[in-house]
């Protein structure tokens, strides 16, 4: 009965806004020129779940009204607000995806203009079942398999092994459907991080396979499981913490494990080196043109110098070598190069501009972020969510740290972080020569010297070892403060 009642709203609400014209006295117009009709992203259809509509106007100076019922906009209907979004949801009745309807009807108006045409935009949100999957090959040898709410899982076919990456949160037989792409093989289990949306299935899978997450995420993947019944030695047995430059062995080849904390603590990126396939859950963001989506990192409690650090440290481990790259929340691969680069030249905007940077967030409305692209047309797009209070390290003008520091041919230990000053570097004894490639977080740095000369930033520079410690000196955009961080060397 309750399905039927909503089938009868979706009926109605597919109206034309044409029927609606002449229910009321007619709306004024101007004498001037009249405005082109709005138009909306995305395009009018069908979706499988909750979407955003954006209502856009090619005069800068008209303002957009519209109506969600049907009815024909007037000057006293709604303002559309650009910096926000419309909702359309997708409805369920228990278990069961529904079809809801929505008709958006709007109207550009100007002072001194002759008001447009009534646009009328119908959209279907088609929700799946909550038991239900979808897949498809969306690379060789890859499969996204999709929930009732769009998460993102992918099953990634090796000569002796699958390995799934991630677990969406559907309330479907996962690992049944799994089954039958799989011919038998066993299947590996790695969550980019422990939130609900990525390991939501992940019991359906604990008994028979070892299920990979990172260190710091690991207590909530446990009590996830625990919360739903399964005993705790097969936790104990069949969950494992995982870390930077970890291998999960599929046969023929290895995915390797790179930790990049910022999302949550315990994220992790998972990079398949033969291919080029990068699997980033939300660790390196999301960029869904339509949710709209963004890298949510409004949580983080530590400045983002340090997330920038992580991914260019990442990205050195990449070598160059991404070609696409999947999230937790994309329909389609990303290219990995471009959306990496977008991704850092956000982080580097927050370091250099601050504030300025900022714009309002639309997911969720209240927040601020850093956008780099435009997501009505640029696939790679990116944007990030901050905690304003803690994102900048310092003011912009006294920023005065490293986001990089590395030497040709050595590690640094412990692993490079802005945050510390001090380490050792273990050389082989002939060595008299080294390359050290040092960023500022600031590109506005005043001076970066290593070991007293002129560097470039980001550039290798050969040092002559002429004693025990390197000193890398960097100074803030203003010239007020300076940090040193030396190198112990160690042959």
């Amino acid at each position: 009965m309750r399905s039927a009642m909503l089938w009868v709203i979706v009926l109605l609400v597919l109206s034309s806004c044409s029927a609606y014209a002449q229910l009321g006295p007619p709306e004024p117009q101007g004498s001037g020129p009249k405005l082109n009709p709005p138009t909306v992203f995305p395009l009018p259809g069908s979706y499988p779940t909750t979407e955003s509509v954006t209502l856009l106007d090619d005069d800068p100076q008209a303002t957009i009204h519209y109506t969600f019922d049907g009815s024909t906009p007037t000057s006293k209907s709604p303002v559309y607000d650009p910096l926000q979004v419309l909702f359309i949801a997708g409805i369920y009745d228990g278990n069961h995806g529904l079809k809801a309807g929505y008709t958006i009807c709007a109207v550009a108006m100007r002072e001194g203009r002759t008001n447009s045409d009534v646009s009328t935009f119908q959209f279907v949100v088609d929700r799946r079942d909550r038991i239900a999957y979808v897949s498809e090959e969306v690379l060789p040898g890859v499969r996204m398999i999709r929930d009732s709410d769009n998460d993102k899982m992918f099953l990634v076919k090796g000569a002796n092994k699958y390995a799934l990456i991630d677990s969406g949160m559907g309330r479907g037989a996962l690992k049944d459907y799994i089954s039958q792409f799989t011919g038998g093989m066993p299947i590996e289990v790695i969550f980019t991080h422990n939130h609900g949306d990525h390991i939501g299935q992940s019991d359906q899978f604990i008994r028979d396979s070892v299920e990979h997450i990172g260190e710091a995420d690991k207590p909530g993947l446990e009590q996830f499981l625990k919360n739903h019944s399964i005993p705790d030695d097969v936790i104990a047995k069949n969950v494992a913490a995982v870390h930077n430059g970890d291998h999960i062995d599929l046969g023929d080849r290895a995915l390797t494990i790179y930790t990049a904390p910022g999302h949550t603590p315990g994220s992790l990126v998972v990079f398949d080196e033969q291919t080029g396939n990068l699997f980033t859950g939300d660790s390196f963001g999301s960029n869904s043109p339509t949710i709209p989506d963004a890298l949510w990192l409004q949580w983080s409690q530590t400045p983002l110098d340090e997330y920038l650090s992580v991914v260019k440290s990442c990205r050195a481990n990449f070598r160059g070598k991404v070609t696409h790259l999947m999230t937790g929340h994309n329909d389609h691969p990303l290219d990995g190069k471009k959306y990496l680069d977008n991704l850092q030249s956000a982080l580097q905007e927050l370091m250099d501009k601050g504030d300025a940077a900022l714009v309002p967030s639309y997911r969720p409305a209240g927040l601020k972020q850093v956008v780099v692209g435009d997501r009505l047309h640029d696939p790679d797009w990116v944007a990030i969510n901050v905690n304003q209070k803690t994102y900048l390290p310092a003011s912009v003008d006294k920023i005065d740290g490293l986001t990089r520091l590395a030497i040709d041919g050595a590690q640094l230990a412990p692993a490079f972080s802005p945050r510390v000053h001090e380490y050792t570097a273990t050389v082989p004894r002939k060595i008299s020569r080294l390359e050290i490639t040092a960023e500022p977080t600031s590109t506005r740095s005043k001076a970066l010297t290593i070991d007293g000369q002129n560097a470039a930033p980001g550039r290798p520079m050969t040092v002559v070892l002429k004693g025990k410690t390197l000193v890398v000196h960097v100074e803030s955009p203003d010239g007020t403060e300076g940090s040193d961080y030396k190198v112990s060397i160690v042959r």
